[in-house]
């Protein structure tokens, strides 16, 4: 059976191509904390107890998908730092309930997150328990790849589970039979002398690569120090709360995490993985509050039958409400009596609501997804089940009024999953819902925002993602409800039934008879519908509908800004074809697939150089406090090397192993046959000028990829450059225009950045509310500030790197994104890249300018682009003056 396509979106791939650098930077320096400096350009906090190891954090906001994350890092890690086809992977959740879950993605096979690993460990994968562990094999760990999952707390020897971790173990005795000196100097050693046969030293033989999922709970001396006896490694963690520098606090065992890259709110939004903005709809009494919910997901519930109608898509909408802890002191909206409110007052049908707290289990075995489940509210207090995941939640209604963040912050989690992570055409469906009791409309909209950032938002993020809804537009509020009225049919007596009417509603809807109306109370639900109808004789349905249609009439309209009503639209350079323009891209001068074979194998030698003589064991040194240091790069090789025995390997064999280990990005247009071919001549060209043999070259098979890597890149590089420079001569035969039937319509919806604007400046003219990638000092500043300024321009975009919805023009080998882009009153574009003066002469530069003008002289004047170097920001002034040709 062919499984369906899984696809890393944009900013996943762009923080595990992060990773990929640290950890190949760790290795070229052979220092974690000088590596972690390069990439960042931020200090590094060495975890201790484990002087030397890469320690490292990769930051993603709930809904950003943080196991397939950290699946596609154990290959990362393994390829680019471990370099072993065997590695142990220790794998710690914060929870039993995660545990669960975690262990039955990995060893689902049409999982996206095994698929992650058997992607490149192929069916060599075993995916286990520490119980399990207790009782595996050599052979399963020299066989491939082992993932442990467990709890940190399962390692500590002060825990029941922890101690036989490092208890003697018989069943594990043939992981020890010759063990080179450089192992056993790193094991627990019994009162004989010989190593203990404990899991605990099976892990330290095999030195485990550790994942810690919501790591911010695991980042005390405790926890370091349970770490440290596995001898791991290396360490990444996964969390939307990293502890901060500011939170950093050795003297009480607490350390700040390393955060590699972080994901933000905006490309999680970009990407369609969240549904954003949170929408909050405020009311003092919680009946109220829970009758605006109920009557607004029967709206959304509406709009889902008719997506499915457009799209397809099956959709049901669900509400979570948060109830009030029980009290002996004073009544409470506890669990139980919202749902009797809900059946009661509500006429919700019983098996349309769960109860899901500590002591209840209503959502045990219920699929929300099936589309025969009956559920649609889900009353929880605190925080429902850990793990629990359905995208389909998307009102949170809070019957108490919250003063505390915490208590909103994992409920609004539940709500923020977008279903599929796939827009819809329907923009209610895109977006989450928060109705609250509260006599605070402004306090409850910033608790909404401070649990946002608990779950891993920027606080930038949060002020422009919560959208206040305190008043219905147009029509009147009396006293704490807003009124509706309908006139009834004259033949109807309404004196027989008013009293039911009322009492069915719970007073929510009245009979008026001396004026022969019927009114509604705020917003009326389809249960009110049906209770109405049943109430009413036949000739009042056509009355109650259109009741209940102006009820809910006052939709949940989303304050906008007046730019959006900016229609901002950048039309981009293509090619004319005879079925019309094409979007200029890689494709128009480049000859795919790339014969790679035919390119020069010598420049291998510019790039691999024989291992130097290496010791039969590890370089490893135990301190007096019996902690043992390595020196993490070459002895952690080479002790990976000494845990796993090498098999023969033939020179067919070794080619076909180093195309294997290729990353996409350097043979994402080669064929096999031409990579192969290609490997094959390069070794040719190594054995000559070194005299090394197959065996030899096979022991330093993971140097030999990332020489390839390079020289691909090298060959590659030239192919490029040539060919983009003769696509743009003009007997190319490629015709040019800048064309709005390609062009890019900045929408707030899909404007993505890594971090939103922190500084000072109030930026009247940027399109969006938040400004994205833009640092509070420096020379980008200086010129989105005088942009922001001038008279001339309408509207302005900070246009972010790599970003899925950005404007871009090709280059030889790459996009390029222009700093800014703006709209100018006259409805021309003009697009800026800055450079500092000792930039601007970069090759880079050069073609940036080439094909930027391209672009502009295209245009017919539409289009205007300007490269300022050296804070010559005049140049805006003078080129959005002058009215020719487009260019400077």
């Amino acid at each position: 059976m062919t499984l369906p396509l899984f696809t890393l979106k944009s900013y996943q791939l762009e923080t595990l191509a992060t990773l990929r650098r640290y950890l190949e930077k760790t290795v070229e320096l052979g220092d974690a904390d000088t590596a972690f400096y390069a990439i960042t350009k931020r200090s590094y906090v060495p975890p201790p107890s484990l002087p030397g190891l890469p320690y490292v954090c990769l930051r993603v906001p709930t809904g950003g998908g943080k196991t397939v994350l950290a699946a596609h890092t154990v290959a990362i890690a393994a390829d680019s730092f471990l370099r072993t086809d065997a590695p142990t992977v220790l794998w710690l959740v914060p929870s039993q309930t995660i545990r669960e879950q975690t262990l039955a993605s990995l060893q689902d096979r049409a999982n996206p997150n095994r698929r992650a690993l058997a992607d490149r460990f192929g069916e060599n994968v075993r995916v286990m328990t520490v119980q399990e562990a207790l009782y595996a094999k050599r052979a399963d760990y020299d066989g491939g790849l082992v993932v442990i999952v467990a709890t940190i707390q399962a390692f500590r020897v002060e825990e029941t589970e922890g101690r036989k971790v490092y208890e003697a173990n018989g069943e594990l005795m043939d992981h020890f039979s010759g063990l080179a000196d450089g192992q056993r100097a790193l094991l627990d050693a019994g009162p004989s002398g010989d190593p203990v046969p404990s899991l605990a030293n099976v892990l330290r033989i095999r030195r485990p690569m550790v994942i810690v999922d919501e790591a911010h709970n695991a980042r005390t001396d405790l926890s370091f120090d349970t770490l440290a006896r596995l001898k791991p490694s290396l360490i990444v963690e996964f969390t939307a709360t990293p502890v901060t520098p500011e939170e950093h606090k050795p003297e009480k065992g607490i350390y700040a995490s390393n955060v590699l890259h972080h994901v933000s709110a905006a490309e999680l939004k970009a990407a369609d993985m969240i549904k954003l903005p949170v929408v909050l709809r405020g009311r003092a009494d919680p009946r109220e509050t829970i009758g605006d919910a109920m009557a607004w997901l029967d709206e959304l519930t509406a709009t889902a039958a008719a997506e499915e109608k457009t799209t397809g898509e099956f959709v049901r909408p669900v509400m979570l409400l948060q109830a009030e802890a029980k009290s002996k002191d004073r009544p409470t909206l506890h669990a139980e009596e919202v749902k009797r409110i809900l059946v009661d007052d509500f006429r919700v049908p019983d098996d349309h609501v769960v109860i899901a707290t500590g002591d209840s289990k209503g959502l045990d075995g219920v699929d929300l997804f099936d589309r025969d489940c009956r559920v649609r509210f889900i009353i929880t207090q605190q925080a429902l089940k850990e793990g629990w995941d359905c995208s389909f939640a998307y009102v949170l209604c809070s019957v108490a009024e919250q003063k505390s963040p915490r208590a909103v912050e994992q409920l609004l989690g539940r709500v923020l999953r977008l279903p599929r992570a796939k827009r819809k055409v329907h923009e209610d469906l895109n977006r989450a819902y928060a109705f609250a009791t509260t006599t605070s409309f402004q306090n409850a909209a910033n608790t909404l925002r401070d649990g946002l950032v608990n779950n891993g938002f920027e606080r930038v993020e949060a002020q422009a993602l919560v959208r206040a809804v305190p008043v219905i537009p147009g029509f009147e509020e009396r006293g704490s409800a807003f009124v509706f009225e309908e006139a009834l049919p004259a033949e109807i007596d309404a004196t027989s039934f008013k009293t039911n009417i009322e009492t069915a509603t719970g007073g929510r809807v009245e009979i008026d008879l001396s004026t022969g109306t019927i009114r509604a109370r705020g917003a009326l639900t389809d249960y009110d519908r049906t209770a109405l109808k049943l109430a009413m004789p036949e000739a009042a349905a056509v009355v109650i509908d259109q009741l209940v249609h102006r009820s809910r009439g006052a939709r949940l309209k989303v304050p906008d800004a007046a730019q959006e009503a900016i229609r901002f639209a950048v039309p981009r350079l293509a090619v004319t074809t005879p079925t019309g323009p094409q979007l200029f891209d890689r494709a128009h001068f480049l000859d795919i697939p790339w014969k790679l074979e035919e390119s020069d194998p010598a420049p291998i030698l510019d790039f691999f150089a024989p291992p130097k003589p290496a010791g039969d064991e590890a370089h490893v040194d135990v301190s007096t406090a019996g902690q043992v240091t390595v020196q993490f790069v070459t002895d952690l090789h080479e002790q990976l090397s000494l845990a796993l025995a090498e098999r023969g390997w033939t020179k067919n064999a070794l080619v076909n192993w180093i195309d294997r280990r290729l990353p996409f990005s350097s043979r994402r247009d080669i064929t096999r046959v031409s990579s192969t071919l290609f490997i094959a001549k390069a070794l040719d060209v190594i054995t000559a000028k070194t005299g090394m043999t197959v065996e030899a070259l096979a022991k330093a098979k993971f140097r030999l990829v990332e020489a390839f890597v390079k020289v691909i890149g090298k060959h590659r590089d030239e192919r490029e450059k040539t060919a983009f420079e003769q696509a743009l001569f003009p007997q190319s035969g490629l015709e040019f225009a800048t064309s709005s039937a390609v062009e890019l319509v900045f929408d707030e919806n899909r404007y993505g950045y890594n971090q939103p604007y922190k500084g000072g400046t109030d930026f009247k003219k940027h399109l969006f509310r938040v400004i994205g990638d833009l640092e509070p000092r420096g020379e980008e500043h200086e010129c989105a500030v005088y942009l922001d300024r001038l008279k001339e321009v309408k509207a302005w975009v900070r246009n972010t790197a790599r970003q899925p919805h950005s404007f871009w023009l090709q280059t030889s080998s790459d996009k390029f994104y222009p700093d800014f882009v703006a709209l100018l009153n006259d409805g021309r574009v003009l697009a800026i890249e800055y450079k500092g003066a000792h930039l601007a002469s970069a090759d880079d530069a050069k073609e940036k300018r080439l094909i930027g003008e391209l672009w502009a002289e295209r245009s017919g004047g539409k289009c205007l682009f300007l490269m300022i170097e050296n804070k010559e920001f005049v140049q805006v002034e003078r080129i959005t003056d002058h009215e020719s040709e487009g260019t400077c």
